[in-house]
């Protein structure tokens, strides 16, 4: 736990010494992410109105959803692979975004698709369950929010994963959950990590937060996260192959 709270810190410390580019580079990601911000605002309107009944489907959006991630997903994988040569070591270069745009554009496409997807699944499955009524229904309410509960804990992994690795993105998916339950204390370090990422980039602060900085601190804290869990399992003689 104590690995990933340190690694926050740090990744906070290069933020500001290196502000105009850090945020730059976070202003790269953000473009990329703006339609999918702007999709999942309007996915939250149509599918969860305001009154007491289970959540409307609009298959429609569907294809919608996989265009944006186009966008966004190579854009996280971008940002991911610039802040992971950091964390390796080499120096801060932002041109590297659109290097790790283009070679992770199908892989960074298809874990945002795969990421995004579950979380919709778990979301409603949550929700659904819940307005039912009758007690063993609600348990399955449980569980999925449990599942939900595990699918936040593997966000810490999945794009250092496949930067680091430069694996498939079933074999990044596996890989990411068996480091969730063979490093528990991790685990629960990176929750608390993306936690203060997410109540910095609050409804309140969401503005400055997601433009300017969530990006650039967070992949940075989890690269420094990830470099060094794979090094010490390389160490182990426990680690897969790159390729």
């Amino acid at each position: 736990m104590l690995l990933a709270l340190r690694s926050l810190r740090a990744a906070a410390a290069e933020f500001f010494f290196d502000l105009p580019r850090m945020v730059l580079l976070n202003l790269f990601w953000f473009v990329t992410a703006l339609p999918a911000l702007g999709l999942a605002i309007s996915t939250y309107l149509l599918t969860w109105p305001d009154r007491a009944a289970p959540p409307v489907l609009h298959i429609w959006l569907v294809p919608v959803w996989a265009l944006v991630l186009a966008l966004v997903g190579p854009g996280t994988a971008g940002i991911y692979f610039v802040t992971n040569r950091l964390a390796n070591g080499e120096l801060l270069e932002i041109s590297r975004f659109w290097e790790g745009f283009r070679h992770f554009f199908w892989r960074g496409w298809g874990l945002a698709l795969l990421d995004v997807g579950a979380l919709a699944l778990l979301a409603i499955n949550v929700v659904f369950y819940w307005t039912l009524e009758g007690t063993l229904i609600k348990v399955l309410s449980l569980i999925f929010a449990y599942l939900l509960l595990i699918w936040f804990a593997i966000q810490g992994y999945l794009f250092p994963l496949l930067v680091q690795m430069d694996q498939p993105v079933l074999r990044v998916v596996r890989n990411a959950l068996f480091l969730t339950l063979d490093n528990l204390g991790l685990t629960l370090g990176l929750l608390i990590v993306n936690l203060i990422l997410v109540a910095a980039s609050g409804p309140w602060t969401a503005a400055l937060a997601l433009p300017f900085l969530t990006l650039s601190l967070g992949s940075n804290a989890h690269n420094k996260v990830m470099v060094e869990t794979v090094e010490r399992y390389r160490v182990q003689g426990r680690i897969i192959a790159d390729q």
